[in-house]
């Protein structure tokens, strides 16, 4: 079996059957080189990185997005109202009270 196969192996046991031991414990138990998991683990994955052409201290970009998440409530883009005469009134407000206040007076006589 290829190292890294084996070393994935051998630490996927160990941390589903631990039950509370430490590595050290577990590869005495297992009849494991301890010294050799503890050597390939420092050098862990040895060739995903190289692969990648990246040191392994590389600095990794981050992407920041500053858009400004949907409105969580109701609100009034653009209202457009046309009186009997044909004069036309646009309300704009993000406070629907505020639209709604406006248009309960204008409905009054």
């Amino acid at each position: 079996m290829e190292s890294k196969e084996y070393f994935e192996n051998v630490m996927q046991d160990y941390n589903q059957k631990r039950n509370g031991r430490s590595l050290r414990k577990y590869c005495k138990d297992e009849a494991i080189d301890y010294n050799w998991v503890i050597e390939y683990k420092k050098n862990y994955p040895p060739d995903d990185k190289k692969q990648f052409g990246q040191p392994q201290d590389a600095f990794i970009p981050v992407t920041v997005n500053d858009e400004a998440p949907a409105p969580k409530a109701w609100q009034v883009s653009t209202l457009l109202l046309t009186s009997p005469d044909g004069v036309q009134v646009e309300l704009k407000s993000t406070n629907l009270s505020v639209v709604a206040d406006i248009l309960l007076k204008m409905s009054q006589p």
